[in-house]
């Protein structure tokens, strides 16, 4: 067992319920509210240094923190159901796409010169992406259709990276299963994800996304891809990364629905279990599969979650610091915060490296799901006949429900020429 005496876990619990949903970049400070349904009141901000807090509005008050720049000088959210930033003690109130829009600011960058969210129409008949710079706002030249063709009514900004040149935004964020995740660069806009798309006529991807986040320095994108399927119970929502430099999307397949809720710049991925349930526990990507967040701080720091905070679990993954040194997560849903911090970066797991790189064929429903970064795969029948071949592009899930039932080989190679050979069982048993 490694045990450093620099690793610590704190509970920091609140009397009003409110929890930290977001860490500064560099870890020193967290953001957060307290939520009553979709209702959030009491903006707050930590210090994480000393676990002080400090209340942003009067009790009570309609307002949520959700980004703190570097310094902890600037704030930003929602204050009385407009998007707004605090500084020096005092709420800025944003313009707007609409008049009397509603919406919050949900990502800045560390300096505080750019921020992102969403602000709605006030008879919420529809959600604009905005972004804003030094206060002002910008106009953003993102699609106007979703990836069936479909007019975009409902979009929104999720998150900026560190030098505000990479933005994740989603259209239709509420309209499933037309929910389209997009990034901007540079200005430039484009599908990640997809074999197909055009901003004119949509795409080809029967799938959506939930929970997407941004490494800080907007090199990973995590969250969760659904597939659509005839037969409900054949759906999966399976964890994603998405590699934005080199345009590779890898899935992490597992028996249990995962969520990946962060990433740090180095690509590791913090997630939950179960997806749809408020009581979870916290998990971290290893080679590949998603193992216990608990157990492995106790491993490698000595750090039992029970002595340390007095909860059961940590629960609950909210953020990581962008060198993944600071964590913060709730055991449940509101009250119980916790803190860790780390005295070197948490477990890697960035599929750089042939033996790293955990290569896997699943068939979920008509689906056949591909983990790892494999660039060509082959579905063969048992006599040897090619059905299937070609390159990996977009995401690795591929439709085989043409396919006669039975059993069929699938050969992965990756970008080092290692090949892997799995049998999977096409069509109903």
């Amino acid at each position: 067992m490694l045990i450093s005496q620099e690793a610590a876990l704190k509970a920091v619990i609140t009397d009003d319920g409110a929890i930290m949903i977001s860490v500064s970049d560099n870890g020193a400070w967290a953001a957060g509210y307290y939520s009553d349904g979709s209702e959030h009141f009491n903006a707050s901000i930590w210090d994480l240094s000393s676990y002080e807090r400090t209340l942003l509005v009067e009790g009570g008050q309609s307002s949520a923190a959700y980004d703190i720049t570097d310094d902890g000088t600037l704030v930003v959210g929602m204050y009385d159901n407009q998007p707004a930033y605090w500084q020096n003690g005092t709420w800025t109130i944003l313009p707007t796409p609409v008049a009397n829009g509603i919406g919050g600011v949900f990502s800045v960058t560390p300096d505080g010169t750019k921020m992102v969210g969403r602000v709605f129409a006030d008879n919420y008949s529809s959600g604009h992406a905005c972004l804003w710079e030094n206060g002002e706002l910008v106009e953003v030249n993102h699609a106007t259709v979703d990836r069936f063709g479909d007019n975009a009514y409902f979009n929104e900004m999720i998150d900026i990276s560190a030098d505000g040149n990479t933005m994740l935004g989603c259209l239709n964020y509420i309209v499933l299963p037309n929910r389209t995740a997009f990034i901007m660069q540079g200005g430039e806009y484009y599908v990640f994800g997809a074999e197909y798309y055009d901003p004119q006529t949509g795409g080809n991807q029967y799938n959506f996304y939930d929970f997407p986040s941004m490494s800080p320095d907007g090199k990973w994108i995590c969250g969760d891809i659904y597939w659509v399927e005839p037969n409900f119970s054949d759906e999966y929502w399976c964890p994603f990364r998405y590699d934005v430099e080199n345009d590779v999307t890898e899935l992490f397949l597992d028996d249990v629905e995962v969520a990946a809720f962060a990433a740090d710049n180095d690509g590791n991925l913090y997630g939950v279990t179960p997806l749809n349930f408020p009581i979870r526990d916290a998990l971290v990507l290893t080679e590949g599969e998603w193992v216990s967040f608990d157990q492995v701080i106790l491993d490698e720091y000595g750090l039992d979650v029970f002595q340390e905070t007095g909860y059961e679990k940590l629960g609950n993954i909210f953020s990581v610091s962008a060198d993944g040194k600071t964590i913060v997560g709730c055991n449940g849903l509101h009250t119980y915060n916790w803190v860790l911090k780390l005295p070197q970066q948490g477990v890697n797991v960035s599929e750089t490296t042939p033996v790293q790189n955990q290569m896997k064929a699943v068939m979920k429903g008509s689906r056949l799901a591909i983990q790892g970064r494999v660039k060509h795969i082959r579905v063969c029948s048992t006599d040897g006949t090619v059905v299937m071949e070609q390159n990996v592009s977009g995401f690795p899930i591929f439709n085989l429900s043409h396919l006669a039932s039975g059993v069929y080989l699938v050969l992965m190679t990756d970008d080092n020429q290692q090949v892997k050979t799995e049998k999977v069982w096409v069509g109903a048993k």
